[in-house]
């Protein structure tokens, strides 16, 4: 397996293991909360809104921005 593998593999752990929790807090009478509810606690302060800030320009940046260059390199003029 190549780090790249290793690294899909990971980010697939996390996407299923984010779903599991999430079917969990739907459950009726549980105490885990869903993505929306946690979101929401975090938002309640400053410095949660500033890590929500970073983590969505973190996922941006590795995802969006950075990936435009392999898709579409004609595109992105790297002079």
């Amino acid at each position: 397996m190549t780090g790249w593998d290793a690294t899909i593999a990971a980010y697939l752990a996390v996407v299923v293991l984010a779903g599991v929790v999430e079917l969990t807090g739907r459950r009726p009478g549980t105490a885990t909360p869903t993505f929306g509810e946690l979101v929401s606690a975090i938002a309640t302060t400053l410095p949660g809104r500033i890590a929500l800030f970073a983590c969505w320009w973190w996922v941006g940046w590795h995802f969006l921005a950075r990936s435009s260059a392999h898709v579409a390199p004609h595109l992105v003029d790297m002079h």
